[in-house]
């Protein structure tokens, strides 16, 4: 037994954690990283394109006494600690990484940030034992997990309690998407981009919220493949070996009052997404007086070759509770149209918790109206509802604090 617990000592100091965390670990923690260690380099070496040939480069370069060389490596050491420290924590979120059998290969320490999780606890754990059980599928679906090997993953069919009847009557009246054609896993957009639920110890339970102890997650990443060859074919196929991903927490759904910036304003909308009430600041941004709005769902002033993304962002905001839509076509009265992106919470009343309504938050991408061709009026990229331009900055009050509660746009 002595000699057991002394590789396991040794073994844990191998691993590229702090001495503090690695001398408390138990020998399941230990297997554990060490089996999602060895997989991540697995990972980073045989992917397409390889992380490995700057780990090479520095070995090679260690041995030789040239001042320049040694300066390089310095160089390539400082890139290295910013993009794997300073970068998650500039980026307001957490970097994961999920194997195509679903269990997490690496995630940054700021995931304790936003979730109150650790990093030790996540690393070689089941992406599934950490998100909401109605999301488990549309995981599964987004890493390219085949239906028959989902349950060994641990994935798990739960469909969502009450909120699919109320999701499918909401829906009813929406345009239907156009049918598309399935593709294969060889050509299928290596791009990411979905909501999901995970735990999060910072979420009170017992809040009237859509997920009590669960927070909503904006995941953007991409799928890395390797090169394979087929059986009996010189012809070759890219298999996905998991997701890369950046994860953004969605403001909490407690909060009573948002800072407005410029190019702002509020829709309240209902669960079909007609507008109830919108403020006046629409006439300043669009040709669209308030009036002119209200008791028209939103569908009808949205571009037709946008519903589909809206409509996939109402069914995300039906069944999770808070989405952050893509950019979208907003119609004007006189022609032409602006480009948008919204922030939509589902607001419940305390006193009537079977009252619901959405807190839609606009923010106007383009400042006038202009009947241009789409080419010329595409989104800047530096203007998105994670804008922190404070210019016209102001603060109101939107709901009653004792009825109503939302979310404000940035995240």
């Amino acid at each position: 037994r002595g000699k057991e617990n002394f590789e396991f000592f040794e073994l844990a100091k191998m691993l590229p954690l702090p001495g503090a965390i690695t001398s408390q670990l138990d020998k399941a923690s230990v297997i554990r990283l060490t089996i999602s260690y060895l997989h991540m380099r697995t990972f980073a070496s045989q992917g397409d394109p390889p992380w490995q040939p700057l780990i090479v480069i520095c070995s090679i370069h260690a041995n030789c006494s040239n001042l320049s060389v040694w300066l390089c490596v310095c160089v390539c050491v400082c890139v290295c600690v910013c993009v794997c420290v300073l970068l998650p924590q500039s980026l307001d979120g957490f970097v994961f990484v999920v194997s195509s059998e679903g269990r997490f290969l690496y995630i940054s320490e700021t995931v304790s940030i936003y979730l109150g999780l650790s990093q030790v606890e996540l690393t070689g754990s089941s992406v599934f034992d950490y998100i909401h059980p109605a999301d488990h599928v549309e995981m599964a679906e987004r890493l390219g997990i085949r239906p028959h090997l989902r349950a060994e993953a641990g994935c798990h069919v739960a469909p969502e309690s009450a909120s699919s009847s109320a999701s499918t009557s909401s829906l009813a009246g929406t345009p239907e998407p156009a049918p598309s054609s399935p593709l294969s896993p060889g050509n299928e957009p290596p791009d990411r981009g979905f909501f999901i639920r995970m735990k999060s110890t910072l979420t009170k339970r017992g809040l009237h919220v859509k997920s009590s102890g669960y927070k909503v997650i904006h995941v953007t990443g991409r799928i890395r493949c390797r090169p394979a060859m087929v059986p009996g074919s010189a012809r070759s196929v890219r298999r996905p070996m998991g997701l890369v991903a950046l994860a953004h927490t969605l403001p909490p759904s407690t909060l009573n009052e948002v800072r407005m910036e410029s190019q702002m304003f509020v829709f309240r909308v209902n669960m079909d997404l007609q507008v109830t009430y919108c403020e006046n600041r629409i006439s300043e941004y669009m040709d669209l007086s308030p009036a002119e709005v209200v008791g028209h769902t939103c569908y009808h002033f949205i571009h037709v070759e946008d519903l589909d993304n809206i409509r996939q962002s109402h069914e995300d905001l039906l069944r999770k509770g808070q989405v952050v839509t893509g950019y979208y076509r907003w119609l004007q009265r006189r022609g032409g149209y602006l480009w948008v992106q919204s922030c939509a919470t589902v607001s419940i009343n305390h006193k009537a918790p079977h009252e619901r309504n959405v807190i839609w938050v606009n923010y106007v991408i383009r400042s006038a109206p202009s009947p241009v061709s789409p080419v010329a009026s595409q989104p800047r990229r530096h203007g998105s509802l994670r804008s922190t331009a404070a210019d016209n900055v102001s603060s109101i009050m939107l709901l009653d604090k004792e009825s109503d509660s939302f979310s404000p746009p940035s995240f």
